[in-house]
């Protein structure tokens, strides 16, 4: 099938072959992929240049970690909420329309390769809870990479934005053979965040965005089937804001948290503001996180959510469940 390019393109691979620097290639070629014409005949081409874009990009780390002896970090990122996420992805993959449709946060989004600078954050409600989502500069930029894989290492969970439009897999492999070469790995697994022997494991989610699109359900199937063995995938769509609803669960969900609720002894529980702890936390966890004073003194606790009965009076190694209300008895 032909190709059709249209004279922008030309142009745009005239910057790239004049770029004599590792930036200005990288930032060419972003451009040239973003000027070509999104149908069949062109998945091809489009997949060729994401992988010199890949190769280019390798070359300027090494060629960056050389000259300055290691990474540099510019920002980092106040954590706020009860969890953080970010997003990560290619140029016009939609990751800032998705921020601005969850949050409160009002990025710049654009039809040009990068749009988003430096890091922005918004806070994203999701029932009695707000989660901090972190939108990022797209990956392989010389010029940001240090600080961002930073913020990505210190996130409790990555948010992998996909274009529907392009070559899902193409997008999925580069994107992760990416974070392989900062140490970072994609897990789907109960496991909390940690180091490993092979760097820093992460639960993170796909988002296929852009779902509003022909065939991109059939694209999506297909990736689907590919891809789930190794984390979670939604689509979306920001633009038409279909299934927002759901991506907000499936976040609350990789962030690995439980919301608990505490009550005084004879009195209601306080629903207004629930304490978030990590999944898998016990009695005796939640109580630290509370007040260090309740530690020594806590006898025991009773829960209505997950025991067998309302106010079973459970030990200190009772593992809390999402909901739980929590009454603590105090010596």
């Amino acid at each position: 099938m032909p190709a059709n390019l249209p004279p922008e393109y030309f142009e745009a691979e005239r910057r790239f072959k004049q770029a004599s620097t590792p930036a200005e290639k990288i930032f060419a070629l972003e451009e040239l992929i973003a000027k070509i014409p999104k149908h069949k005949g062109t998945d091809r081409l489009r997949g060729d240049l994401r992988r010199k874009l890949s190769q280019l990009k390798k070359e300027a780390e090494v060629a960056r970690r050389s000259k300055k002896g290691g990474k540099s970090y510019i920002y980092v990122v106040q954590r706020e909420g009860a969890a953080q996420a970010a997003l990560v992805g290619f140029p016009n993959s939609g990751k800032s329309s998705i921020l601005a449709s969850l949050t409160n946060a009002t990025p710049v989004i654009a039809e040009y390769p990068i749009s988003t600078l430096i890091p922005l954050s918004g806070m994203m409600p999701f029932e009695d809870i707000q989660i901090q989502l972190v939108d990022l500069p797209p990956i392989g930029n010389e010029s940001t990479d240090g600080w961002v894989s930073g913020i990505l290492r210190t996130a409790d969970a990555l948010l992998l934005v996909l274009d529907l439009t392009e070559d899902l897999e193409a997008q999925a492999d580069l994107l992760i053979e990416q974070l392989g070469r900062w140490r970072i790995y994609v897990i789907k697994s109960h496991l909390l965040d940690s180091e490993s022997s092979i760097g820093i494991l992460k639960r993170a989610l796909f988002i296929a965005n852009k779902k509003d699109h022909q065939d991109s359900e059939e694209n999506f199937i297909r990736f689907k089937e590919r891809y789930s063995h190794l984390c979670p995938c939604i689509s979306v769509s920001a633009l038409k804001k279909e299934s927002l609803e759901g991506l907000k669960r499936e976040i609350f969900i990789i962030s690995r948290i439980i919301r608990v609720y505490s009550k005084p002894p004879g009195k209601e529980p306080d629903f207004s503001m629930p304490f978030t702890i990590a999944s898998g936390s016990t009695v005796l966890e939640l109580a630290e996180s509370i007040h260090k004073d309740f530690v020594p003194n806590l006898v025991f606790a009773r829960i209505w959510g997950s025991a067998k009965f309302g106010g079973q009076r459970v030990e200190k190694s009772y593992v809390l469940k999402d909901r739980d209300i929590v009454e603590f008895h105090i010596s």
